[in-house]
């Protein structure tokens, strides 16, 4: 037999078996670490199931329903707020919507006014508000001077014998030539309307005011709110289905 080399065995060492991988426990507080994210959505959280509503029905005007409104704008409403709502001639609704609209736009808060009773609160080319609460009026008419301050409104005394005297003790209108928002503050509370031409921006908006003012005047009309409301975008109209027949 051949002898052996030096130093070798004549016994074949085994190879060690590899040990089986041991799983590290993971902590409870690990656990729901990996369930949050960044964002707070916690997955380990069962999600409620959304919850089925039926919707409404566009009303016979096709303009919004009083649930369609803003909260802010339900609020101007009142307690009654969906009678009163109801209650409104299709440019009534118009005038109030086009006009809350676009208050929002311009950074006029309107929130804690309180309008005054029909039929002189809403009216289709303008809205009328008491003289309290003092805060929400004088929030607003600060809002107003800080548009002035950019450039947005310019002052502009309104005129007593079209808006009374009661709200005519300060005033200011938007500066543009086109659908010029325009609001009065005095001790019988403040008006908010809009006018087709700005008066006080350049010839297109004096001529055009002025023929504006004496067109209403000869013809006993008033400002369309629907045309204001398609100038500026403003979107007045139910999206609720219609009622089935």
């Amino acid at each position: 037999m051949p002898s052996l080399p030096v130093g070798s065995s004549p016994v074949a060492r085994a190879t060690p078996a590899q040990a089986p991988a041991v799983s590290t426990p993971v902590a409870p507080q690990q656990q729901a670490a990996a369930t949050k994210r960044e964002d707070g959505f916690d997955a380990s959280k069962p999600r409620p199931a959304p919850v089925v509503t039926q919707p409404g029905v566009r009303p016979a005007d096709g303009l919004k329903s009083y649930e369609e409104l803003s909260p802010k704008q339900q609020a101007l409403l009142g307690e009654d707020g969906k009678a009163r709502w109801d209650a409104l001639s299709a440019k009534e609704k118009a005038g109030f919507i086009v006009l809350t609209t676009r208050m929002e736009q311009n950074k006029l808060d309107s929130s804690g006014l309180k309008l005054k009773a029909q039929p002189e609160g809403i009216q289709q080319d303008r809205l009328l508000f008491e003289a309290e609460p003092k805060e929400a009026v004088e929030r607003l008419k600060g809002q107003v001077q800080e548009a002035v301050k950019r450039g947005d409104f310019l002052e502009d005394k309104p005129s007593g014998g079209l808006h009374g005297d009661g709200m005519a003790d300060y005033g200011a209108r938007q500066w543009v030539t086109r659908e010029s928002m325009q609001l009065g503050f005095g001790k019988d509370g403040l008006f908010v309307d809009i006018d087709r031409f700005g008066v006080k921006t350049d010839l297109v908006g004096l001529f055009g005011h002025f023929g504006e003012v004496i067109h209403n005047h000869t013809t006993s009309s008033k400002t369309d709110p629907f045309k204001v409301g398609k100038a500026l975008h403003i979107d007045v109209a139910s999206h609720l289905p219609q009622s089935a027949q």
